[in-house]
């Protein structure tokens, strides 16, 4: 009986223990998301950009087509 009671407290333990470390995870995870969407953004990228000489063309994108010959 006594050992019963043991284990179960020892589970109880590791379950709690368990429990904080998933929350911990997941705070990180939501920091490291938020972090990387916020280096993701347009503006942070043109800030960096700027920094190292580099500037946002201000010319279109042109569609590249090629045509197979047979």
């Amino acid at each position: 009986m006594i050992g019963s009671s043991h284990t179960a407290d020892k589970k109880v333990h590791r379950i709690a223990r368990l429990s904080n470390e998933a929350k911990e995870l997941k705070s990180e995870y939501l920091d490291v998301r938020k972090q990387l969407t916020q280096a993701k953004m347009e503006s942070k990228l043109t800030a960096v950009m700027s920094k190292t000489g580099l500037q946002t063309s201000t010319i279109p994108p042109q569609k590249i087509i090629i045509t197979k010959k047979q």
